[in-house]
């Protein structure tokens, strides 16, 4: 007997009692401690077990041959759910009415038009980032064992063994991270590189990599443009995280309202998560039209789609590295091909997958609303997914062949905190189309724009050199490594010359030198602080590659500034770096030397 079928035509009174405590099930919500718990378990088990008794039950009850029993039932289902929802009741929530009129206020001061009414708070900002990570992986560990997560985690994990094995860069990493002095030359290479890259500095990170003026189809107009439209896709980008990354986001913004909820109330429940991004962005639920659930997947990573009715676009916004998937996905960092070049493995699988998943969404959503732009927007791994999905769907024309309707829809990227993920064999000009709309950015001294397999090889070559170094010119019976790596002795010149200057390392397959796949980057860095306590930026137009002989972000080691190469990341951060850039831009309120200029960019460091 078929007892999951058509349970809506039989036992209705059944029906209509299992579908009323779903609904509730769903829209229910706890509080603290408890809906942190709850509330992720909720989405995760409750929900299902509740969708599939709606489709069972009924049907069993039916096949009862005994007279009454559909109402019999039903009258003892509501007894004890009456009861649950009675101590439900009983617990407080926040009145939705309040929570709509600090969402209007929350949008007013965003805009600019108010000084904040409390300080940033970066500690409890960087809990709730803490918080979310450990729930979403509390959830892609408990759900490891189903619907074949666990197969794919083994076969990715032999994939990535396998290449470390077979293509050297085992014994490189095996010869300096084994070797006894490895902390030492970690902490020599991290003194070398922060001697030359205080803002002011002649030779910073970032002004070896800058342009001398605007890169070409940049002007005034344009940068005011990028900043206005990156306000927006910044903020998609948090709200990709969910419930705690908006909350880190509105501790560290000094032009929101006052934060009056407990930073360790991160409720997780899609319901809740929908409603907060809605909130967030400032559109309607109805117009999010596609959201994933809590926790992680290697083979599909976290996003939602959204209707931006103001701008006029249909938003892919991609979820970072949240879980214990997404470093695995990370990880995966050997190349393979795409679209006549080398892509990051594990982030172009992500960005093909992601793509199958949503292309009827999206491609409905553009048709169903015309003359609407596509943007694909994330952060971390979101970014690097977003820069080469985009890469692909502009050089393939994806959307002209799904539809020939959406021929002309104009597609970009905002990606924030992208990693290396491309590397472009053949340079023509359909390649350099398809990456002329996507806008990168990195915030001070994050790490992640420049971390792929080549600058790990690199850090690692960098390593050997520094331990050849002091083995080779050290004193007897002296442990010179350790005194320079104390700061007792200061840095030879020439030792300083080799940690700055590190050389590529000899080429190996799957491991070509990825860069950021777009024209520019734009490399936001703290020079200031306002009379209200707020980190004020400016920004330069950097180079992702080398051209001829001047550098790009990808020539570059990876800096080793703990912990702020990680507290630089967080996706907040360029949140509040892209507003104070916008609030010079627009209002020019602070008297610092970046409102000397007719724009915060500067073909140079201008405080020496």
């Amino acid at each position: 007997m078929d007892i999951s079928l058509n349970h809506k035509h039989k036992s209705p009174a059944v029906t209509r009692v299992l579908d009323g405590a779903k609904k509730d099930l769903e829209d229910a919500e706890f509080p603290g401690y408890i809906g942190k718990v709850f509330n992720p378990v909720r989405d995760e088990v409750l929900v299902p077990v509740t969708s599939k008794a709606t489709e069972i039950v009924p049907n069993i009850t039916s096949a009862i041959p005994l007279p009454y029993m559909d109402d019999a039932s039903a009258f003892a289902m509501r007894v004890p759910i009456a009861a649950i929802k009675f101590g439900y009741g009983m617990i407080p929530h926040k009145d939705p009415g309040q929570e709509g009129h600090d969402a209007i206020a929350q949008e007013f001061d965003s805009a600019f038009h108010q000084i904040t009414l409390s300080k940033p708070q970066p500690l409890f900002a960087n809990l709730y980032a803490v918080i979310g990570f450990a729930a979403n992986s509390a959830i892609d560990l408990a759900t490891l064992p189903f619907g074949g997560k666990l197969g794919n985690w083994v076969e990715s994990s032999k994939k990535l063994i396998g290449y470390i094995g077979v293509s050297g860069i085992g014994e490189e990493l095996k010869e300096s991270f084994t070797d006894p002095n490895a902390i030492e030359n970690m902490l020599i290479i991290a003194r070398a590189q922060a001697a030359h890259n205080d803002v002011g500095t002649a030779n910073t990170r970032r002004l070896r990599t800058a342009f001398s003026s605007y890169p070409p189809s940049v002007d005034d107009s344009k940068f005011k443009d990028i900043l206005t439209n990156s306000i927006t896709y910044v903020k998609y980008a948090s709200a990709a995280y969910g419930v705690a990354m908006i909350d880190n986001s509105i501790l560290l913004q000094a032009f929101n309202t006052e934060v009056v909820k407990s930073p360790l109330i991160a409720e997780s429940s899609k319901g809740a998560r929908q409603r907060k991004i809605c909130r967030y962005l400032n559109i309607e639920e109805k117009d999010i039209i596609m959201l994933s659930e809590s926790g992680g997947s290697i083979e599909l990573v976290k996003h939602f789609i959204a209707i931006d009715r103001k701008k006029g676009a249909v938003v892919l916004s991609i979820r970072g590295t949240y879980t214990i998937s997404g470093l695995k996905i990370d990880a995966s960092g050997y190349t393979e091909d795409f679209c006549d070049g080398k892509a990051h493995n594990g982030i172009a699988k992500a960005a093909n997958n992601l793509w199958e998943h949503v292309k009827k969404c999206i491609v409905d959503a553009l048709i169903d609303n015309p003359g609407y732009e596509l943007v694909i927007t994330g952060h971390s791994l979101g970014a690097g997914t977003a820069a080469l999905l985009t890469l692909k769907l502009k050089y393939k024309d994806i959307l002209a062949t799904e539809n020939a309707k959406l021929k002309n829809v104009k597609v970009r990227c905002y990606a924030f905190a992208p990693p290396p993920v491309y590397y472009g064999e053949k340079e023509n000009k359909k390649i350099k189309d398809a990456m002329s709309e996507t806008y990168a950015f990195i915030h001070e001294n994050d790490c992640v724009p420049f971390a792929s397999a080549d600058s790990v090889r690199r850090l690692v070559a960098t390593m050997v050199e520094v331990d050849d170094y002091n083995k080779n010119n050290g004193l007897p019976f002296i442990n010179s490594s350790a005194l320079m790596a104390a700061g007792i002795k200061s840095i030879p010149k020439d030792l300083m010359e080799k940690i700055l200057e590190s050389e590529a390392p000899k080429a190996i397959a799957g491991a070509d030198q990825l860069a950021i796949p777009a024209p520019f980057v734009m490399w936001m860095r703290k020079i200031d602080q306002d009379k209200d306590e707020r980190p004020v930026y400016n920004a330069m137009f950097c180079r992702p590659k080398a051209v001829n002989d001047l550098k790009g972000t990808n020539d570059l080691n990876i800096l080793l500034d703990f912990p702020e190469m990680i507290n630089d990341h967080m996706n907040p951060q360029y949140e509040r770096a892209i507003n104070s850039l916008k609030e010079q831009l627009l209002h020019h309120k602070n008297p610092v030397p970046v409102c000397e200029f007719s724009t915060p960019i500067q073909p140079e460091e201008q405080r020496h």
